[in-house]
């Protein structure tokens, strides 16, 4: 496996600088953003995809022929519709280094576990001629024994089991 992460590996002081660095991105945002429960994210109107011309040629149609709605005002619409096209730039970046440092932690957790498995393996064939490594090991031999396993298949119980007839011996026919 080809080692592409690893070899520069960032100090905890450069680490805490960088998430003072984002906690204060987070503070400066605060005045134009909101954070959402699950429940509020649910209940939201969802803008289908494309809808902000749409709905800015609403707003133009609503000015131009003079309708007005209670507690609704196309003011309020276009704001959000320009808070909408300002803060699409921001989130990319925050996508892209979001998936940046997701594929990075990725990368690096195949590498170790790609190493961890061939020294598991190594190892665990060493255990077998020293008592000591085989009692060292024993965390790591009863992490590996829980992974995946083929389930048996179960008979429901109130039926048999499918009895199969005895495979033919040579000169049967």
């Amino acid at each position: 496996m080809q080692n592409k992460v690893g070899n520069v590996v960032p100090s905890e002081k450069v680490i805490q600088g960088l998430v003072e660095q984002l906690s204060s991105i987070e503070g400066k945002v605060k005045a134009f953003t909101v954070e959402l429960t699950g429940d509020e994210r649910k209940a939201t109107t969802k803008m289908r995809t494309g809808g902000e011309p749409i709905a800015r040629l609403v707003g133009e149609l609503a000015d131009a022929n003079g309708v007005a709605l209670p507690k609704i005002s196309v003011e309020g619409m276009k704001a959000d519709l320009l808070l909408i096209e300002r803060m699409k730039p921001l989130q990319a970046a925050l996508d892209d280094l979001s998936q940046r440092i997701a594929d990075t932690i990725l990368q690096a957790q195949s590498e170790a576990w790609w190493a961890a498995t061939a020294y598991y393996t190594t190892l665990s064939r060493m255990a077998a001629a020293d008592a000591k490594l085989e009692r060292s090991l024993k965390p790591a031999v009863d992490f590996f024994a829980i992974g995946r396993r083929k389930k048996p298949v179960e008979q429901p119980a109130d039926k048999k089991p499918v009895e199969r007839p005895a495979a033919p011996v040579d000169g049967d026919v």
